[in-house]
């Protein structure tokens, strides 16, 4: 559904805004689990502050994502759900997060993404990042409500700005924030069906996308390497990596250096190419069902 910018303005100032939400709580209420929920819970939400763009996943903890409101506005790239749902979501910082436990509540994608990640090639790549476009380039912003699912998994509902228009101000956010609990619970009852009965019956997907990095390369490099490797495409710089693994940074320059020569490569775009191209290539002619999330081999930098 497309959100309109009613006389260009984007949002109402704090408190009407939130009076704004809560007069239109007990309408999303009678909506749960019927057809026009999310349209109606990303009107609410505008009010507050508003965005271009939104979706909803649902990480399962044994799977791969599912896709369960789409108002991307149509720019995504052709192809570029697909790939992220059969396994470029692994380089996704929110699905990172989800995997990791993240607690409920809403962040910013400054927060959870390591430190290079808006520069590196995920972030910047239409063909395989689902919420940009050559057309509507990067995203100025997305924040995301994160809400977790003991036992079963984590829901994330995103809001985007795209680059023509600000980052959302903090008296936005703070007034998001403040609409935090009411939809988390709302999300939860909603999906609450979708979510539980995930199937995750099929094994093949599962067994591909399991320790997707450390099966990366694993005949030309090291394990220290297939780490080193994990974390320069989730976006972590030489000085992340060196004081999460605790080495000098000129060590882990030294690395790169040696597995791009390992690898035949000489740039850090080229390294990302060849992992998208090995991860999809080993999902293209298996049944898309669930996966088990592949940070087994990422432990040591988890915390």
């Amino acid at each position: 559904m497309a959100i309109s910018v009613p006389n260009g303005r984007r949002g109402m100032d704090a408190a009407p805004a939130l009076d704004a939400w809560h007069c239109a709580t007990p309408g999303l209420v009678a909506l749960l689990q019927c057809d026009g929920f999310a349209r109606q819970l990303d009107e609410a939400l505008w009010a507050v502050a508003s965005f271009d763009q939104s979706c909803v996943l649902f990480y399962p903890t044994d799977g791969s994502p599912v896709l369960l409101h789409n108002n991307l506005q149509g720019i995504c790239e052709p192809g570029a759900m697909h790939s992220y749902l059969n396994g470029t979501y692994l380089l996704d910082p929110v699905y990172t997060a989800c995997a990791h436990g993240k607690a409920t509540g809403l962040y910013r994608m400054s927060e959870l993404a390591p430190d290079a990640f808006f520069e590196g090639d995920y972030f910047n790549s239409p063909d395989v990042h689902p919420c940009i476009s050559m057309q509507s380039g990067t995203l100025a912003e997305e924040i995301v409500f994160i809400s977790a699912l003991p036992g079963i998994g984590h829901l994330a509902y995103s809001l985007m700005r795209q680059n023509a228009s600000p980052t959302f101000s903090a008296l936005q956010f703070e007034g998001l924030q403040g609409c935090g609990a009411m939809v988390d619970v709302l999300l939860q009852r909603h999906y609450q069906g979708v979510c539980a009965h995930h199937d995750d019956s099929a094994s093949a997907l599962k067994e591909h996308l399991n320790n997707a990095f450390s099966r990366f390369a694993a005949d030309q490099l090291t394990p220290r390497e297939q780490l080193i490797v994990s974390m320069i495409l989730r976006g972590h710089s030489s000085l992340s990596i060196s004081l999460h693994l605790g080495i000098a940074e000129g060590t882990v320059k030294n690395h790169r250096k040696h597995l791009y020569f390992k690898l035949g490569i000489s740039s850090q775009s080229e390294l990302f190419h060849l992992f998208v191209n090995f991860v999809l290539s080993h999902t293209s002619n298996v049944p898309f069902a669930s996966a088990v999330n592949a940070l087994v081999f990422q432990e040591a930098f988890a915390n």
